[in-house]
């Protein structure tokens, strides 16, 4: 077990586990946040309730395994890396993303049976819960949709008004023959808290027309968490990351992916 899997939150069985305080936010190189994702996967044996990490890096940029394969690639990192942005390599899809002090992650894992047929949607459900739920405390009505000109687009990004708030992706893992049909997921998001989005815009903008692609991120397309609500007495992303923990902690799972089961018994 690494150190830092030591502060990993957990919800088990509905219970909460002990809080993390103030430090509930860590720091890490991203190669060693990318460590703990896969860790925390690795461990997931089908218990009940939540596993999640809240976490920052410094400033990079981070794409898909498979960019490696796209023609330029590896003179676009250099180049990139020039510019004072060093590019990391992610196991979930999708299209590049800026992560840095701006930027503030959830990893979360969790497992789901065999009887739940929308699983990539409901596992999306779930991750987004802790957010949509910060953002209904606050009398604002978050969406899921794809935004364009928006980093790594998706349909389950977080959107206020037209305006991307986070962006998910998730891997699963099958739980092995003892547990037939049930998947353990890996969910993560990567949730703006400060990012400046004109110097993240064109910085994966330059990184993708080194490789010959036009990709056409704006970051008129983006929202901060800053805007819609900034602590005057403490940091901005550590009070975002305690908020989130707070919110992971009130998840009910159980009934969020037995509510899914049932809704699709109806139709």
């Amino acid at each position: 077990m690494m150190m830092t899997r030591e502060k990993l939150a957990q919800v088990q069985g509905g219970e909460a586990g002990k809080a993390d305080g103030p430090g509930v936010l860590l720091r890490l190189p991203y190669e060693e946040a990318l460590a703990e994702e896969r860790a925390m996967l690795a461990a997931a044996d089908g218990s009940p309730g939540l596993t999640w990490l809240l976490w920052q890096t410094a400033p990079c940029i981070v794409v898909p395994r498979s960019h490696e394969s796209r023609s330029g690639f590896k003179a676009a990192v250099a180049a990139s890396a020039a510019r004072g942005w060093q590019v990391h390599t992610r196991d979930t899809g999708g299209g590049a993303v800026v992560q840095g002090p701006g930027v503030v992650n959830l990893s979360m894992v969790f497992s789901i049976g065999p009887a739940l047929r929308d699983r990539i949607g409901t596992s999306y459900r779930v991750l987004c819960e802790p957010v949509m739920a910060m953002l209904r405390s606050r009398g604002i009505h978050g969406t899921y949709r794809a935004i364009p000109g928006t980093m790594c687009d998706g349909a389950y990004n977080i959107v206020v008004g037209s305006r991307k708030l986070a962006g998910t992706a998730q891997r699963w893992r099958s739980l092995g023959r003892d547990r037939p049909g049930e998947q353990a997921v890996l969910a993560h998001l990567a949730m703006f808290a400060t990012l400046d989005h004109v110097e993240a815009a064109e910085a994966i903008n330059a990184l993708y027309a080194d490789m010959g692609v036009e990709a056409g991120i704006e970051a008129s397309s983006h929202i901060n968490w800053a805007e819609i609500d900034t602590p005057s007495d403490t940091d901005i992303a550590d009070a975002l990351a305690r908020e989130l923990d707070d919110a992971c902690r009130a998840v009910r799972l159980a009934e969020m992916l037995e509510e899914s089961i049932r809704s699709q018994k109806a139709k």
